[in-house]
């Protein structure tokens, strides 16, 4: 329980991914990349920004950040083979643009390429997600999850909100060192054996704050 509390600030999306990924790969398969990438947007977008909010920390850092992630991924539609889910590849973009934004100001794109609906679709959920965020309470536990270390904070959501396979999750926080199968094992073990520190790592910052009672388990 608590630990959904923990990541209750990112608890919104939770979309029918067979449908989205049929939908994706239908639309790439007849050739209409725009539809597919358009449809990945829609799909996946809310729930990729409010992953870049918890990871960055704020509200217009991530939302341009979801502007390069979506560039990306148009950019590599053409190329993508399906060796993860798509869904999981969209997360990958998001973390990339993300490391890219944070290095500076000369590595950032600043502006979104013209893209037609794929560049509406952007925008649309960039707003409409963006101001549901603001919007929402801040609950006690808020400043608990800023405390956390951002891959933290990313591999709760990812786990736990949404629901990622421990391989996917390993693809999206290690892409780096994963280059093939007995690789990806080993890094999928040592993030399980990371959330179990984390949880005890939450629990006893709860305690001491009072979040929790001394004789909780």
């Amino acid at each position: 329980m608590l630990l959904s509390m923990v990541t209750a600030g990112c608890r919104r999306y939770h979309p029918p991914v067979q449908d989205i990924e049929g939908a994706i790969r239908s639309a790439c398969e007849a050739g209409e990349l725009n539809v597919g990438a358009t449809c990945a947007i829609e799909g996946y977008g809310a729930e990729v920004l409010g992953f870049l909010v918890a990871s960055l920390r704020s509200h217009e850092d991530a939302g341009e950040v979801f502007a390069m992630a979506s560039e990306d991924m148009w950019r590599g539609l053409p190329n993508f083979r399906w060796e993860c889910s798509f869904r999981t590849w969209f997360y990958c973009l998001a973390r990339n643009a993300a490391a890219r934004y944070r290095r500076g100001p000369h590595e950032r794109k600043g502006r979104f390429v013209p893209l037609s609906a794929v560049t509406e679709a952007a925008a649309r959920v960039r707003t409409q997600t963006l101001t549901a965020l603001r919007t929402e309470a801040r609950s006690g536990l808020a400043q608990l999850r800023e405390e956390l270390d951002p891959t933290d904070q990313e591999l709760l959501i990812l786990r736990l909100d949404r629901k990622l396979s421990w391989d996917d999750i390993a693809r999206v926080l290690c892409a780096d060192e994963i280059c093939d199968a007995e690789s990806l094992r080993r890094a999928s073990a040592r993030l399980r054996k990371r959330l179990q520190l984390l949880k005890r790592t939450i629990r006893e910052r709860a305690r001491a704050v009072g979040l929790l009672p001394h004789d909780d388990n």
